[in-house]
């Protein structure tokens, strides 16, 4: 591990940032009202409403995070008003906390941020717990933590928009240091020393990360997207675009990469092949970390990793190959490494494009995909169904049961803090509500983390009391703590509840120097309210796999869509709708966006044909191929219809990824639409969207994995008479990254051989194949058991797409390049009818409730 590197990302990354933003909106009115009005009271009292509203100021949107920290400020300050009204008798203090209590934890039902929001207000009731108020003093108690509150929701909105485009680029390099993640997970499969299990279980992980931060990323430049001002796009805004759209592209290219490893390794174990191949998916990731380093750090990329060793030494492997006729020797493994190759080769590529585009001026004329408002469709939306928590209200509700277990524990905690001889006895309440979590693992998880971390802090706070005696430098060491502990929240909690108990021990010293008992206190609160939280997490349990039914059959139903989406079953698709767009990047000119008269459907003022690019030797020819899911092809047919008709403007050929597109910047704004070109229009709109409509697809099936992932990860934390199907699950969840892996690669394979088909060749099998596949998947959802000659139907599958291939060899009108690819194509549907075969087989064995 590089440490300089690491530190680097940390201290400019939302994470830091954000801890630093809460660190200075919590403490700033504490210190006002110390130091102007000299009333430490109030200035704890708006403390305590600012760090309730911090509670939800997470990375996210701007205009959904503003409107749920002023709905939890509002709703803390209710939480905190009913309570304190009840502190005039113990009978109605527990007659208010406990429905209360119920009330605000069955909230997470809304999911998005209402799980936090129920834990700040929770957090605001229990401050009021231990004081005694007159309803007056109760009214002003809870408007001061109102205040507290609005200040923080306002200071937060305030700075957050002073640093939008801040908050885009840390979100982004979030999104370019996973995708680097991932490739580093792929490097580790060529290592022979690496057990493949072992290497799967990586891969899983570092997948449901990647989706993670790509779905967090799209979720802000989506909805930040470029505009266009006074003839031109926004730079910066559409730098950030473009670059997203290149992660996310880049990201397929290496889960298309995905490849028979076991044969592989067989094959090719004794060579130095595999070594080449790890060196360059190494290399490719650590050029990648770079560009993610100069996306936080605001400036071009300093260094440049040279990957041209690694490329020239594998194209000289697969070249000997060919020279020993390993194509006909051993097919299957043949494809396996050069298909490989084509896709890592496109993938370098792609860095490089993007590697200059942060070192160049942004471009104010094109992006990488056309603006349009079918982009809407990859947010998701944040309404909330405010009705939705009355059909809670029953045990077969997760959130109803959680809410119960929350109710008694506080209910337990709080008697316990009254029975037990301690100063601050919320704070066992406190510990309790921070610990229960809506699963048991994660409750678990917790537990010992909190445990851990407090007692870090407690004997860390002890060492700086005894060494320390200079009040400055222990004011210092606390703020510091603060900044630490938010900022760490979100990925490393142990090490953030050791931050949070210094700062805490640290300002309660500063406040009344001397006194040690605070320090035990903690500890014995901590443990206790752990104790109490674990017991509690054993009451009506609702284990995680009670949900993974509908998960599993979620998964299934994606990776069919993707399937669909990457092939058109109608038959062949026009070559002219096929060649208009690349899934690599569909680039639109700023004019046909500025012009509200060029939509779908509608005439445009021109297109341009495109280049092809390539690559000499092994590469050449394929690359297009290996661009994940791109339209392969020169750009004819219905763009070119419209470049026909010329208008002045000026054609850029372009090669996105191995595969081309044509790019036309329009120089004269104002010129008419051209004549005859409506019919290219409506061309060009079918295929742009039929490309959001592959891009969509591609999305949701990443995204149904990472769900389907997370649950197996946390029921595996679970006791295990609560774990159910564990080697099932865990093959269809390989099976299954592998089955929309060889779809990703396949795609434009598909489409080029509908592009390329000639008379004389059949594609029937290719077409059987393909829906056999597609039968699998929708008998999975069912769970219906594979037919007993299951296996016997793909071999002969097998055989026909062999036969294919032969007749495709025999043809005059196929080119090499167009036999090598039809080679891949049939190698690629054997892989896709196994993976699909044994996703059925697991499918009809598990059997889940569908809740």
């Amino acid at each position: 591990m590089r440490y300089s590197v690491e530190i680097k990302k940390f201290l400019y990354s939302q994470y830091f940032y954000g801890g630093l933003r809460i660190a200075v909106g919590v403490s700033l009115p504490a210190v006002l009202c110390l130091i102007v009005f000299h009333n430490r009271e109030l200035g704890f009292t708006i403390a305590t409403g600012a760090l309730g509203a911090c509670v939800v100021d997470m990375p996210g949107p701007l205009k959904y995070k503003h409107n749920e920290m002023l709905a939890c400020t509002v709703i803390g300050f209710l939480s905190a008003l009913a309570t304190g009204l009840a502190t005039v008798n113990a009978v109605a203090l527990w007659c208010t906390v406990v429905p209360l209590t119920f009330l605000l934890s069955l909230i997470v039902v809304y999911g998005n941020r209402w799980p936090q929001i129920s834990f700040a207000t929770l957090f605001m009731m229990i401050m009021t717990l231990e004081e005694h108020f007159t309803p007056m003093q109760a009214l002003v108690n809870a408007s001061w933590i109102l205040v507290g509150g609005l200040w923080y929701t306002y200071w937060s909105t305030f700075v957050s928009r002073w640093m939008m485009h801040r908050i885009e680029q840390q979100a982004l390099a979030e999104s370019v240091f996973a995708c680097a993640d991932y490739l580093l997970a792929r490097a580790e499969f060529y290592d022979l020393d690496n057990d493949l299990d072992e290497c799967y279980r990586n891969l899983v992980d570092k997948q449901i990360t990647a989706v993670e931060r790509q779905d967090a990323a799209r979720d802000i430049v989506l909805r930040n997207l470029p505009r266009f001002k006074s003839g031109k796009l926004e730079p910066r805004r559409a730098m950030l675009f473009n670059l997203f759209i290149n992660t996310v592209d880049l990201h397929e290219l290496f889960v298309g990469a995905h490849t028979d490893y076991p044969l592989v390794r067989t094959t090719f174990g004794g060579s130095d092949l595999l070594v080449f191949y790890r060196d360059l998916i190494r290399k490719a990731a650590a050029d990648l970390e770079e560009i993610g380093l100069a996306v936080l750090q605001n400036h071009a990329p300093r260094g440049r990793v040279n990957v041209k060793a690694e490329l020239r030494a594998i194209e000289f492997e697969i070249e000997l190959m060919r020279k020993q006729d390993l194509p006909a020797k051993n097919h299957e493994a043949y494809s396996a490494i050069s298909s490989t190759f084509r896709r890592v080769w496109s993938a370098t590529r792609l860095i490089d494009k993007m590697r200059k585009s942060l070192s160049s001026e942004p471009s104010t004329s094109e992006t990488e995909l056309r603006l349009d408002q079918a982009l809407t469709r990859f947010v998701s939306s944040r309404r909330v169904p405010f009705g939705q928590i009355f059909s809670n209200l029953t045990m077969a509700s997760p959130s109803f049961r959680h809410a119960l277990r929350v109710t008694i524990a506080v209910a337990v905690g709080f008697w316990l803090g009254r029975l037990l001889p301690l100063t601050n006895a919320y704070w066992i309440v406190m510990t309790t509500v921070i610990i229960l979590k809506p699963g048991y693992s994660l409750t678990k998880q917790r537990n010992g983390q909190r445990i851990v971390g407090t007692l870090i802090g407690c004997a860390a706070s002890i060492a700086l009391m005894i060494f320390v005696k200079e009040p400055h430098i222990l004011l210092v060491v606390m703020f510091a703590s603060m900044v630490m502990s938010y900022s760490l929240l979100l990925f490393n909690y142990t090490a953030s509840v050791v931050f949070t108990s210094s700062y805490v021990l640290l300002m309660f010293h500063l406040l009344a120097p001397g006194s040690m008992r605070i320090i035990g206190e903690r500890a014995i609160d901590t443990v206790v309210g752990c104790a109490i939280a674990i017991a509690a997490s054993h009451l009506f349990p609702y284990w995680e796999y009670r949900l993974m039914g509908k998960l599993v059959n979620n998964m299934i139903n994606a990776t069919r869509q993707y399937l669909e989406a990457s092939w058109w079953w109608s038959g062949k698709p026009a070559a002219a709708v096929v060649a208009t767009v690349t899934e690599a990047g569909a680039r639109a000119p700023a004019a046909a966006m500025a012009d509200p008269a060029i939509d779908f459907g509608k005439p445009v003022l021109a297109a341009s044909g495109g280049a092809r690019g390539g690559s000499d030797s092994v590469a050449s020819g394929h690359a297009g191929a290996g661009a994940g899911g791109s339209a392969n092809g020169d750009a004819n047919g219905a763009v070119s219809a419209a470049a026909s008709a010329s208008v002045d403007a000026t054609t850029k050929p372009f090669a996105d990824a191995g595969a081309s597109a044509g790019t036309t910047t329009v120089s004269n704004p104002t010129a008419k639409p051209v004549s005859g070109a409506s019919a290219a229009a409506a061309a060009a709109a079918i295929a742009l969207d039929r490309d959001y409509r592959y891009r969509l697809a591609r999305k949701n099936v990443h995204v149904a994995f990472a769900n389907l992932g997370q649950a197996f990860q946390r029921m595996m934390l679970e006791p295990k008479s609560a774990q159910k199907f564990v080697p099932e699950l865990n093959g269809l969840l390989v099976r299954s990254h592998v089955l929309a892996s060889q779809i990703t690669a396949a795609a434009p394979l598909l489409r080029t051989s509908a592009q390329q088909q000639v008379d004389g060749v059949s594609l029937q099998p290719l077409q059987r194949a393909l829906s056999v596949v597609r039968d699998n998947l929708t008998e999975a959802e069912t769970g219906t058991a594979p037919a007993a000659d299951q296996s016997e139907q793909i071999k002969l599958l097998g055989r026909e797409l062999d036969a294919m291939v032969v007749e495709t060899e025999k043809s005059p009108d196929y080119t090499a390049d167009a036999v090598h690819d039809m080679k891949l194509l049939a190698h690629q549907c054997k892989q896709m009818l196994s993976a699909a075969a044994q996703i059925r087989k697991d499918a009809s064995v598990i059997r889940l409730p569908d809740e």
